[in-house]
């Protein structure tokens, strides 16, 4: 078997982006600079882990990928065994909101919270263009070779060719827009959700949708899946930029992708799809039904992201750039409630899911969420959910036991 050298690759992508790099060997990582390279899973298992779920059969062009944990990687497919993957990093700093998302989702010990928030301060954070071109980068760098390629074959990492490469890759990503939907229509979907336009919305979809859908996956169903899953993901951002607070934007998407995956048959899949952009449709409707001034609509968006941190008026205020005292008194006018209730019940919302479907303790929750005791926490979780958080942990877990219902008609 060939040995393969991929030093000279990893040294210029490493000292000229300053972004880890390794090499994988069927998905295990077995050369990276830094030695050692970090991920939200090492912290959470406590022990070394480097996995990125690729397609190994996507060698067209570069793989832009996201973890659980929301950190960004690339991989490049270089033959059957080996890969290049480059993270993890960030495009844009993790949030709070963002991180008591994975928390939730992941079922995280609420105490490696701290943990993880200094893991992810210390990721680098690269701009969308960079994340572009780091990917064009590594096409030329670890472009898709053969084993078989000849009785003399050349070794990764001598002597590369990058003219070649470059021209390579090309040809192959322009063959691969046939089975991508074109970027103008895609464009003009994600337009179309922003403005309202549900019938263009369908419309559009309707139009990507004659065209062939890139293969995801070697079962029709779970590439479908998958595609629609990174739809998903587009449309939740469309929503965001058109004003949808995030964590409304992320549990809608959430839930829409545990409905992808409990789904058994190809047309299910595709008919849902379409639900998917008409409820996000809705969501932007309804943000823009509201119509909180723009400090309102700021002091929220930062108190919703942010709900696991302090939160006093003063902090709220300056990032919604004005003074505490006129946010204080514009808040209780459009919202019916002070900034400080506001708080209170996000709060208590966002952590009955921990109380619902966690064993952890009541203690804990409070903690995590900035409440001064137990005790304070369960009035107001009584107040605003108008049962104790005991009462709702056990009425939960009898829920989860109920056998199902009869079958319509049965």
């Amino acid at each position: 078997m060939i040995r393969l050298d991929f030093s000279e690759q990893m040294n210029l992508f490493y000292y000229t982006v300053h972004l880890p790099i390794g090499i994988l060997q069927n998905g295990v990582l077995r050369q990276s600079l830094p030695k050692r390279i970090e991920t939200a899973q090492a912290q959470v298992a406590g022990r070394p882990s480097f996995s990125v779920p690729y397609s190994p059969q996507e060698r067209a062009s570069p793989q832009f990928l996201s973890s659980a944990y929301g950190e960004r990687f690339i991989v490049t497919v270089i033959d059957d065994t080996f890969a290049a993957a480059a993270g993890p990093f960030l495009t844009e700093p993790m949030r709070g909101g963002a991180l008591v998302r994975i928390i939730r989702s992941r079922k995280i010990p609420l105490g490696l919270k701290a943990k993880l928030e200094a893991y992810y301060r210390g990721l680098p954070i690269v701009s969308p263009q960079t994340y572009y071109y780091c990917g064009k980068l590594m096409s030329l760098l670890f472009g898709p070779r053969s084993l078989e390629a000849g009785p003399e074959p050349q070794p990764v990492g001598r002597e590369v060719r990058f003219i070649q490469e470059y021209f390579h890759n090309t040809l192959k990503n322009r063959e691969k827009m046939f089975t991508h939907p074109p970027y103008f229509l895609e464009k003009r979907l994600i337009g179309q959700i922003k403005i309202c336009d549900e019938a263009g919305a369908l419309s559009t979809l309707r139009e990507i949708n004659l065209l062939n859908r890139a293969v995801l996956a070697k079962d029709p169903l779970r590439s479908l899946k998958d595609s629609i899953i990174c739809s998903c993901t587009f449309f939740t951002r469309a929503v965001i930029d058109a004003g949808v607070f995030p964590d409304v934007a992320f549990t809608y998407s959430d839930t829409f992708i545990q409905e992808i995956e409990e789904m058994g048959s190809l047309s299910a899949v595709r008919d849902f799809e379409r639900e998917i952009v008409r409820q996000f449709i809705g969501l932007v409707r309804e943000k823009n039904s509201e119509k909180y001034s723009r400090p309102v609509f700021d002091a929220m968006q930062y108190i919703n992201n942010n709900l696991t941190q302090d939160l006093s008026l003063a902090r709220i205020a300056r990032h919604a750039f004005v003074h505490p005292n006129y946010l204080s008194g514009l808040f209780k006018k459009e919202t019916g409630r002070s900034v400080t209730e506001f708080v209170a019940r996000q709060r208590i919302l966002e952590s009955a899911y921990f109380v619902k479907y966690t064993d952890y303790d009541i203690a804990d929750i409070a903690n995590f969420y900035r409440f001064c005791n137990q005790s304070y926490y369960c009035t107001l979780f009584k107040k605003y959910l108008s049962v104790s958080p005991k009462e709702c942990r056990r009425k939960a877990a009898a829920d989860e036991k109920k056998p199902p219902g009869p079958a319509p008609g049965g």
